[in-house]
């Protein structure tokens, strides 16, 4: 029997060919990304994703903004910029009044605020802080707002006290700001 033979140049184009089509199927293949290190400064991230902190803008008695983030008051549900209540048979813009209290408390100072959710529209939803002051509870407590009990009972004991002591909007009558924007939308008020 004799042996086949092979010419050397055949056997180097073959063996250049395999190594070649082994980088094209490895180049194109996905590799899984790289797994993250653990440093201080993925933590600082993480904190960045769920706090933020600064001089505080106020939209509204329950929503600021702090350097462009929209901050919904997490567990708190304040009247409407529009939304009129009665206090000592006059009608009064308890919405505008609620939000001159936000005013007034957080003032020039920084706000803390940590993200505890976002709502429908996209805002963070945050518990926030000026100094030692929670500023949901002092809303509530103050009558400027109302627990919002379908989210959270954070602030369910500071409105019993408020209702007891006749604060803000518990002064006199009120529709809760949830049911103002239902009969709102539904043209039930202009």
């Amino acid at each position: 029997m004799t042996g086949l033979r092979i010419h050397p140049g055949y056997a180097v184009l073959t063996t250049v060919a395999l190594v070649a089509g082994a980088l094209i199927i490895f180049q194109n293949r996905q590799l899984p990304p790289p797994a993250p290190a653990l440093s201080a400064h993925r933590d600082e991230t993480a904190l960045a994703e769920t706090s933020v902190s600064g001089v505080a803008r106020v939209i509204d008695g329950d929503t600021i903004d702090i350097r462009g983030a929209r901050v919904r008051l997490n567990g708190i549900d304040a009247p409407e910029a529009k939304q009129i209540c009665v206090a000592n048979d006059k009608k009064y813009q308890c919405g505008l009044e609620a939000t001159e209290a936000l005013i007034q408390l957080i003032g020039s100072n920084t706000v803390q605020c940590d993200q505890t959710g976002r709502d429908r529209n996209g805002r963070v939803i945050g518990r926030c802080v000026v100094g030692s002051t929670d500023i949901g509870g002092w809303m509530v407590e103050h009558g400027w707002a109302v627990a919002y009990r379908r989210f959270s009972l954070a602030y369910v004991d500071q409105e019993n006290r408020a209702r007891e002591q006749k604060q803000g909007i518990w002064a006199g009558s009120f529709t809760t700001p949830e049911e103002w924007r239902r009969m709102k939308r539904e043209g039930e008020i202009q």
